[in-house]
C-alpha cells in the first residue's frame, strides 16, 4: 500500500463543473481516510507484477489462452502466435477478462450456465492534458483562495445529461481525461457518430466543455484518431464447472463508473484462497470441489450487485451530480452517517469505503433509502433538516408511532411510514427483476431440455424454500422477497419472457398486475351488488366490453373466473339447466379429439359422466367434422340419449385450428343442442380483421368461454364465461337468497354476482383487465394480435427454408402456433424432432414444446402470443433451430419419446390429439 500511495494521487472529493461555469465540491465521505486513489493501470499493474514475482509467482508472457477442457483443468496456449502448448493442474481458474475464452469453453462443453452481455449506449474515448507551468492544469486553473477545498485534488467531473467527462490526476502531473458519450443518437443528441471533422469536435467541446479546451492541446486529434472503445456488463451462472473456476472480469465484467471492477477481483481473490484454505484443511484435495461451489455462491450474488451499481452511477454522475436536489441529499446522507453511524451509511461510503458486500449494500440501502426518502417527503430537505434527522432517529430504532385513530394498537397494522417502506421496497425489487429480464438475466425456461436433470433442479428449488411448519415470529423483508425472487422463482418455466412460446403463453401484462394489486388493496365484497356498487359496475363494464368483442348483443352477460377450466364448466352447466329436468340425467356434450382435456373435467363437475362426453373425429386440418357431429347426435337420440351441449374449439393448442363455429352453430340450431364455444387461446383475435373473419360464426354460440390471460396478455386468472341471454346464466346459477344478506336486488342492471357463478366471496376480478384497456384503448390489442399472426406466418416462412425441418401446413384459419418436425420417417422422426426440442432450449432464450398429433406424429410447436415477443425474439427461435437442426444431422444420440406434461393432454395419451395447458 505504501508503494501505490507513492504512485497514486489521493482523491477526496469529486469537483463539478457546472454548464454556467460554477464549480461544486463533493466530498466522498466525512472523514480524512474516505477518498480515492487515482493511479494509471499500466503502474498499477506493474506494481502488483513485481510484488507477485518477489512472492515467487513465475509469468508465461507471450502465451494465448485459445482453448480448455474446464472438467480436467487444461488449457491450450498458441505461443508467440506459433506452437500450441497444453498445460494441465489441479485447478484452472479463468481470470481472463470480460471477453473470457475460459468462460466460452465451460459453456460450450457442458456447463449449463447462464450467461448475459449487455453493451451500454456509451463508449468512451481517452484525451491527453498534460502537466502545464510544472503543475496540474486543472488544480492550478481552478485554486480559488475563498474555497478552501478548491486546493485539493478531486475527480474532475462535467455531468451534461446522456454524456460526460471526467479528468483524474496522476503523479507525472498530467490528468487522464475520458469522455464517455452515446455512440450512436437518433435524434441528434450529441454521440461520437455525430462528430467526423474538427469543426465537430470544437463545436462539441466549446459548447459543453468550454472550461477544459484550453488544457487539452491535441483534443482535435486525440479525438478523431480513437475509436471509442465499447462498454459492457457480463454475468453469468454458475462462476464453476469441473475443475475450473471463473474470477474477476471473467465471471462479472462491469462498467467503471464505480470503479469497484478491481476491488471486486481482489475481495474474489481473498474470498476464494480463504474458502480454498478451509476446505482443503478438512478434505484434501477433496476439498477443491466443494470449494468451487461454495465460491460461486458466495460471490454471485455481490459481483450481480456491484455491476448493477456500476451502471446505477452512470446516471448519477450524467445525470444527477449538477442537481440541487442531488446535493441537497447528499448532505443530508453524510449529515445521518455523522450523528447515527450504526443506523445509517450513505451508499458510496458503503460501496468505497467498507468490506460490506455489495449485494448486502444493496439491501441496507433499499431499506435506509425508503425510510429517508419518506421522511422527504414529509419534511423539507432545506429547512427541516433537523426533524428529518430525528425522525430517522426513532424510525430506525423501531419507534413507530401508533396511527391517530388507535387502529395501530394492532401489531398487524402498518403505521403510513411502514407502508411507504413495504410499496418502496417491493416497487425497487420489481423494477429491478423487470430489468433482469429485459437484460435476458432470466432464461425462458429452467426445463430447457425437459430431461430428468431440469426436473431434479426444480425438486432441489421447491425444497430449498419448503417449511412444514409455520414461523412462529417475524421476518426483515428484504430477504423474504429474495426468497421470492432468487430462490422460488429460478426453476420451472418463466411466462413473462417474450421467449416463452410453450403451450399458449400468458405474458402478464404488468398493467394488469396492477390493477390486481389495487383491487387486493380495497379488498371490496363483489359478490352482492349493493356492497360495492361502483366496483360492480366496473367488473360489469368488462364482462359487457367482452361480449361485444366476442359479437354479442344486447341481452347478453357473463361472469369473470379464474380461468378457462372453470368458463367451461360454467358453460356445460349452463347447457344442462337449458334442458328440462328429466333429461339431465340422460345428457351427452360434444367435443372434437383436438379439445381441451378440461372440457371433461367440466362436464364429470356439471354431473355428465366421462362416457357421455363424446370425442368427435376432426378434418385433416384439424377442425370438427360436421357430418361426424352430425351423425353422433342423431345415434345417440335413437339410443335414449339427450344431445345437450356441442363444445366448439375456436384455437386448438396443438395446431391453432377453428372449428367451424358457423357451421356448428347452424348444426345445434336445427337440432335444439347448446352450443359452447371454447374460445379461450383465439377469442379476443375476433378484435382484427383477420379474426372476424376466423371466428365468423361465434356470435351465435349460446355460451363462450375466453381468457384474456391469453389473447388479452393479462395476468394469469382473467378469464369469463360469456352467455347469449344473461337469464340463461342467473338461472343455472341463482340460489334463493340467505338470511344474513338481505340486500340482494332483483333488477338485471345492477347484478349480484353470487347469482351468477358457483362463489359468493370471491376478489374484483374486473380492474385487472379494467385498467390495462382504459389505459392504451382497444386499438392498441388489436394490433399487437394483428402483430402476432403477422409473427406466425414469418415464422412458417423462415422455417421452410431451413434444412432439416418440415414445417407442417398452416390452414388460413388458423391461429398463431407453428408445427415443425425434424426432417426423418418413424420413430427416428419422433427421436430427432424430441431431440431437436431439447437442442433449441438448451439456450435458453427460446421454450418451445413438443405434442403428438394423430396425422404427423411427434412435432415441436411455437406459439407466438406473448405481447413483448418481437422479430428479434422470432429472429433468435429460427437461429436456434437451424443451429439444433444442423447439430442434430450429425448426431447419433437416441432420446427417448418424453412429451411436456402441460402440452400434453389426456387426448393425446391415449392417441386422440393434444391440448392446452390449464
Amino acid at each position: 500500500m505504501d508503494l501505490l500511495y507513492q504512485r497514486g494521487v489521493p482523491l477526496p472529493q469529486r469537483v463539478v463543473h457546472h454548464r454556467d461555469g460554477e464549480l461544486t465540491y463533493q466530498r466522498y465521505g466525512t472523514e480524512p481516510e474516505h477518498h480515492l486513489l487515482s493511479i494509471p493501470r499500466g503502474v498499477l499493474h506493474r506494481a502488483l507484477l513485481d510484488e507477485a514475482a518477489r512472492a515467487g509467482a513465475r509469468f508465461h508472457f507471450g502465451h494465448e489462452c485459445i482453448g480448455a477442457d474446464p472438467k480436467n483443468a487444461t488449457a491450450a496456449f498458441a505461443v508467440r502466435g506459433s506452437a500450441i502448448e497444453e498445460v494441465s493442474a489441479d485447478l484452472l481458474i479463468g481470470c481472463d477478462g470480460a471477453n473470457s475464452v475460459v468462460r466460452a469453453e465451460m459453456s460450450r462443453r457442458g456447463a449449463r450456465m447462464r450467461i448475459s452481455q449487455e453493451y451500454i449506449d456509451h463508449g468512451y474515448i481517452e484525451l491527453q492534458m498534460p502537466p502545464r507551468l510544472g503543475g496540474h492544469a486543472l488544480l492550478q486553473a481552478f485554486r480559488d483562495p475563498h474555497r478552501p477545498e478548491s486546493g485539493e485534488h478531486g475527480l474532475h467531473v462535467w455531468p451534461r445529461g446522456e454524456f460526460m467527462m471526467l479528468a483524474q490526476p496522476n503523479v507525472d502531473l498530467s490528468y487522464t481525461a475520458s469522455l464517455f458519450m452515446p455512440l450512436r443518437s437518433a435524434d441528434g443528441s450529441p454521440a461520437f457518430s455525430a462528430v467526423h471533422d474538427a469543426e465537430g469536435v470544437e463545436a462539441l467541446f466549446g459548447e459543453n466543455f468550454a472550461d477544459a479546451v484550453e488544457f487539452l492541446p491535441s483534443l482535435v486529434d486525440d479525438f478523431l484518431t480513437t475509436t471509442p472503445a465499447s462498454l459492457k456488463t457480463v454475468k453469468c451462472h454458475p462462476y464453476h464447472y469441473g475443475r475450473t473456476v471463473l474470477i474477476g472480469d471473467a465471471a462479472h465484467a462491469m462498467v467503471p463508473f464505480y470503479g469497484q471492477g478491481i476491488n471486486c477481483s481482489f475481495e474474489d481473490v481473498r474470498e476464494f484462497l480463504r474458502i480454498l484454505d478451509e476446505r482443503m484443511r478438512i478434505g484434501g484435495a477433496n476439498g477443491i470441489a466443494p470449494a468451487l461451489t461454495d465460491f460461486t455462491e458466495l460471490r454471485k450474488a455481490p459481483g450481480d450487485a456491484i455491476a448493477d451499481l456500476s451502471l446505477r452511477n452512470l446516471r448519477e454522475l450524467t445525470d444527477q451530480t449538477g442537481d440541487h436536489a442531488y446535493h441537497a441529499r447528499d448532505r443530508l446522507d453524510k449529515r445521518l452517517f455523522r450523528e447515527h453511524p450504526d443506523d445509517f451509511m450513505p451508499l458510496y461510503h458503503m460501496v468505497a469505503f467498507t468490506d460490506l458486500p455489495y449485494d448486502e449494500v444493496v439491501r441496507r440501502h433499499e431499506r435506509q433509502s425508503a425510510l429517508v426518502g419518506d421522511l422527504c417527503r414529509r419534511f423539507d430537505i432545506d429547512t427541516e433538516a433537523d426533524r428529518i434527522v430525528a425522525a430517522y432517529a426513532g424510525a430506525a430504532g423501531g419507534d413507530i408511532p401508533v396511527l391517530p385513530d388507535g387502529s395501530g394498537d394492532s401489531e398487524l397494522e402498518l403505521a403510513p411510514e411502514e407502508v411507504r417502506r413495504l410499496l418502496d421496497t417491493v416497487a425497487l425489487r420489481v423494477l429491478r427483476y423487470r430489468d433482469a429480464l429485459n437484460r435476458g438475466e432470466y432464461p425462458a425456461s429452467y426445463l430447457q431440455e425437459s430431461s430428468a436433470a431440469d426436473y431434479e433442479s426444480g425438486r432441489k428449488a421447491s425444497d430449498a424454500v419448503r417449511e412444514d411448519t409455520a414461523p412462529a415470529h417475524g421476518t426483515e423483508l428484504e430477504p423474504l422477497l429474495a426468497e421470492v425472487f432468487d430462490e422460488a422463482a429460478t426453476s420451472g418455466m418463466v411466462h413473462p419472457h417474450p421467449g416463452f412460446m410453450s403451450h399458449v403463453p400468458s405474458g402478464g401484462l404488468f398493467q394488469g398486475a396492477v390493477g390486481e394489486f389495487v383491487s387486493r388493496l380495497l379488498n371490496r365484497f363483489i359478490g352482492v351488488w349493493a356492497a360495492t356498487p361502483g366496483l360492480t359496475q366496473i367488473e360489469t363494464n368488462v364482462i359487457r366490453w367482452f361480449c361485444t368483442m366476442l359479437g354479442y348483443g344486447e341481452g347478453s352477460f357473463g361472469y369473470l373466473t379464474t380461468g378457462g377450466s372453470i368458463a367451461n364448466f360454467m358453460g356445460v352447466r349452463c347447457a344442462l339447466e337449458a334442458l328440462p329436468e328429466d333429461d339431465r340425467a340422460r345428457a351427452t356434450v360434444y367435443v372434437s379429439t383436438q379439445g381441451h382435456f378440461s372440457v371433461k373435467k367440466a362436464a364429470r363437475m356439471a354431473g355428465v359422466p366421462e362416457d357421455r362426453v363424446h370425442a368427435v373425429a376432426t378434418r385433416p386440418d384439424y377442425t370438427m367434422d360436421l357430418g361426424e357431429l352430425r351423425d353422433r347426435i342423431e345415434r345417440d337420440r335413437a339410443s335414449g340419449l339427450v344431445p345437450a351441449c356441442v363444445v366448439a374449439t375456436a384455437g386448438t393448442t396443438g395446431t391453432g385450428a377453428i372449428d367451424d363455429l358457423a357451421g356448428i352453430a347452424r348444426l345445434c340450431a336445427a337440432e335444439g343442442v347448446w352450443m359452447h364455444a371454447d374460445a379461450c387461446f383465439g377469442g379476443f383475435f375476433r378484435l382484427t380483421a383477420r379474426g372476424r373473419e376466423l371466428l365468423r360464426g361465434i356470435e351465435d354460440a349460446d355460451s363462450i368461454a375466453v381468457d384474456a390471460h391469453k389473447s388479452l396478455f393479462l395476468p394469469h386468472g382473467t378469464s369469463a364465461l360469456l352467455v347469449r341471454e344473461q337469464a340463461r346464466l342467473r338461472a343455472a346459477f341463482a340460489v334463493p337468497g340467505a338470511a344474513y344478506i338481505p340486500e340482494l336486488t332483483s333488477d338485471d342492471a345492477y347484478v349480484d354476482f353470487c347469482d351468477y357463478g358457483p362463489e359468493l366471496t370471491r376478489e374484483m376480478r374486473g380492474l385487472t383487465a379494467w385498467l390495462p384497456i382504459k389505459l392504451h384503448g382497444l386499438a392498441a390489442f388489436e394490433r399487437s394480435l394483428d402483430h402476432k399472426l403477422d409473427l406466425a406466418d414469418e415464422l412458417a416462412a423462415q422455417l421452410r427454408s431451413l434444412p432439416g425441418v418440415d414445417v407442417l401446413p398452416r390452414a388460413p384459419g388458423h391461429l398463431p402456433v407453428v408445427a415443425f418436425r425434424a426432417t426423418a420417417d418413424g420413430s427416428r422422426g419422433a427421436r430427432q424432432t424430441e431431440l431437436l426440442c431439447r437442442r433449441i432450449c438448451s439456450r435458453g432464450d427460446v421454450y418451445v414444446a413438443t405434442a403428438e398429433l394423430p396425422n404427423e406424429g411427434l412435432v415441436v410447436r411455437a406459439c407466438i402470443m406473448h405481447h413483448r415477443t418481437s422479430r428479434a425474439v422470432v429472429d433468435r427461435l429460427v437461429d436456434a433451430v437451424r443451429w439444433a437442426a444442423a447439430d442434430i444431422a450429425t448426431s447419433e444420440e437416441e432420446v427417448p419419446h418424453v412429451v411436456d406434461p402441460a402440452v400434453e393432454s389426456p387426448a393425446a395419451r391415449t392417441g386422440r390429439g393434444p391440448g392446452r395447458a390449464a
